[in-house]
């Protein structure tokens, strides 16, 4: 009867012993929040009061005060809806070259004359057109055709605007001698070629037809420069039946452009 007490009560304690031992907090759990209290919360030295778990970091994070560089990358070619604006530079040049250098050659109309009837395609078509068109392959990635078109697209909004009548240009190369307007204009040009015959060795690999555009273009303004820097009208007029062609083959590249098997009956070469 005493060993049967015994062991009854010997089973309350252990259950008494297992039930307490169901509320007490293991060793590690106790190891870790050991001294922790409202007044001293954890990590409160490294992450302001939050324990941090094995391989993250306390919360709240840290975080990167260093200066970050803002890079503004354009998008890829693909992603943009700027079409090929090659054929709008071509097709403006080629027009307004084909007509001015008519007039310069003399063809139909006498030397010299006509030139001012050019003043609002030199301002409308081959300046802010080709210009515009020069911005949009620059946006495209062309970066040497973007160059081409922006730099003759201001030449030309220049020469067209020097034609308007109360502007002052005009004005003042009427009070200039002959020979001086002849060596401003030689000296205009010199610059033209240079920077025509940088454009004509960039293109020293391209297919025939840039080539020649280029070619017949810097043979335009040298022979023009020449012909003005001179005041010989033969050589002006060469240079204007380089330029023609020039135009010609500005419009034809144009046309390889424009034309293709999906709305022609075939690619021209």
């Amino acid at each position: 009867m005493m060993d049967n007490n015994a062991n009854s009560m010997s089973s309350v304690h252990n259950t008494n012993t297992a039930s307490s031992n169901m509320h007490e907090p293991s060793q590690p759990h106790d190891a870790e929040f050991k001294g922790v209290s409202p007044a001293n919360p954890p990590n409160q030295g490294m992450s302001g009061g939050y324990p941090a778990y094995p391989g993250y970091p306390a919360y709240p994070y840290p975080q990167d005060t260093a200066p970050r560089e803002i890079q503004i990358v354009a998008p890829p070619t693909q992603f943009r809806r700027f079409g090929n604006a090659a054929a709008l530079g071509l097709i403006t040049f080629g027009i307004c070259t084909v007509q001015e250098s008519m007039m310069q050659a003399g063809i139909s109309v006498g030397y010299g004359h006509g030139q001012r009837t050019m003043t609002g395609q030199s301002i409308a078509v081959a300046g802010i057109a080709q210009f515009a068109a020069g911005l949009w392959q620059i946006a495209n990635g062309d970066t040497f055709e973007g160059a081409a078109f922006t730099s003759f697209g201001a030449a030309w909004i220049a020469k067209g605007i020097a034609d308007v009548p109360g502007l002052g240009v005009l004005d003042y190369q009427d009070n200039e001698t002959p020979e001086v307007v002849r060596k401003q204009k030689g000296i205009v040009a010199v610059a033209w070629s240079i920077w025509v015959l940088i454009l004509l060795a960039g293109n020293v690999k391209s297919h025939i037809a840039n080539i020649v555009l280029f070619l017949t273009l810097n043979l335009q303004l040298d022979f023009s420069c020449a012909g003005v820097w001179t005041g010989n009208e033969t050589i002006t007029k060469l240079g204007g039946w380089f330029g023609f062609f020039c135009g010609l083959s500005a419009m034809y590249n144009a046309a390889t452009i424009l034309l293709n098997e999906e709305n022609f009956w075939f690619n021209l070469p």
